[in-house]
């Protein structure tokens, strides 16, 4: 049976001769991340349009994502390879490699090692070309990869309010790439038939980098110019209402009301590689109702997985909409820890359900001879002794 394409031809005629690239738009691309990518509409509108610059080749598609933890940025990352693996127009594009900034300097030299990052990229592109490549093949497939560059706000050019000799390397070596370097890698490729060693050139100026941080110390530090009595700025207040309908007024900051670029470079990023970057992108705090979401329908959410482990057992998992809003609200607390702090409280409610879920009275008969078990906000509120 056909597999239908991530992103659907208008035809729907799945078995159409490919498309032209420039027809797979931003719109369609959003479309089909967003399928995967739950809460960050506005920033995948930035992303999508990043992935079509890299896929038709005309200008450079880099892109900065600064979110906090749990946010979505590998979830983003991962979704990127996600929408090449299962688009059929998007084969050249599918050598993706994701790399920790650190790994990427020399600590002891001050160095600047780029060849690491292109031995992950060389590893993708053999598996996404399936065989023995020719010299050809494997430098085509590594000069259209995209490269995940995380942990970036690590790499800062200040550290404790000193310069930070690494990181300055780290920044002028990444700006190099997208600028375009050729470097050579010794390699083996397949010559007349035989597996033989070779050097390749690969121009990197074809590639695409997405580049990914928490940046924290961001926060407090804009944070702290918009309180500071004489920015002529304040913080806003919003009124919000809980799950149980009472509402409340709260000052609240984001980093998204307040950023300006100037406050990269502040925080210790070099402006010419920030001036390289064809966007920075701020991903959103998740609000009640993203994590709500998130928490009933994510492949990899807490609920879900737990769903699947009491499917074993022959009962069937459900959760009351109260009781995934009450859920949602007390995760929306811890902003710094974004859709990880979904598992952490849905944890200490569901942990003892998943040790022994026939002894806590909760089930009750359900479809086809199966059990049926319903987390209720009163479940809810007791573990998480909210009275």
């Amino acid at each position: 049976m056909s597999k239908e394409p991530l992103v659907p031809r208008e035809s729907g005629n799945v078995g159409a001769a490919p498309r032209p690239i420039e027809s797979i738009t931003p719109p369609l691309i959003l479309e089909a991340l967003k399928g995967g990518v739950l809460g960050q509409d506005d920033a995948l509108r930035f992303v999508s349009v990043a992935i079509y610059k890299h896929t038709t080749g005309k200008v450079p598609g880099n892109i900065l994502l600064i979110g906090n933890s749990g946010t979505g940025k590998t979830t983003i990352m991962n979704n990127i390879q996600r929408l090449y693996d299962e688009t059929p127009e998007y084969v050249p594009f599918r050598a993706m490699a994701l790399i920790n900034a650190n790994l990427l300097v020399d600590s002891d030299r001050m160095e600047f090692r780029p060849e690491r990052l292109l031995a992950a990229v060389e590893q993708r592109a053999r598996s996404v070309i399936g065989h023995p490549p020719t010299a050809a093949e494997l430098k085509e497939t590594m000069e259209r990869a995209t490269i995940c560059v995380d942990e970036i706000d690590k790499m800062s050019s200040i550290l404790a309010g000193k310069p930070n000799a690494i990181g300055v390397a780290l920044q002028q070596g990444i700006l190099t790439l997208m600028e375009g370097e050729r470097i050579p890698i010794k390699t083996h490729v397949m010559v007349e038939g035989a597996d033989t060693p070779a050097t390749l050139e690969i121009d990197t100026k074809g590639m695409m980098f997405i580049c990914g941080g928490a940046f924290e110390g961001l926060y407090d530090q804009v944070f702290s110019r918009v309180t500071n009595p004489g920015s002529g700025e304040s913080l806003r207040s919003v009124a919000v209402r809980n799950a149980d309908g009472q509402v409340t007024i709260e000052v609240r900051f984001s980093l998204a009301d307040y950023f300006k670029i100037e406050d990269l470079f502040t925080y210790g990023m070099v402006p010419q590689f920030i001036a390289r970057l064809d966007n920075t992108v701020l991903l959103a705090d998740l609000g009640v109702e993203s994590l709500k979401q998130i928490l009933l329908s994510a492949y990899d959410s807490p609920f879900v997985r737990s769903r699947r482990y009491l499917a074993v057992m022959g009962i069937d998992l459900e959760i009351e909409d109260l009781a995934a809003s009450i859920v949602s609200e007390q995760a929306e607390k811890h902003s710094r820890t974004g859709a990880r702090a979904l598992r952490t409280i849905f944890s200490k409610i569901i942990n003892p359900i998943e040790f022994d879920p026939w002894s806590n009275g909760a089930l009750e008969a359900g479809d086809n001879g199966r059990q049926r078990l319903v987390v209720t906000a009163a479940m809810v509120r007791r573990a998480l002794g909210l009275g």
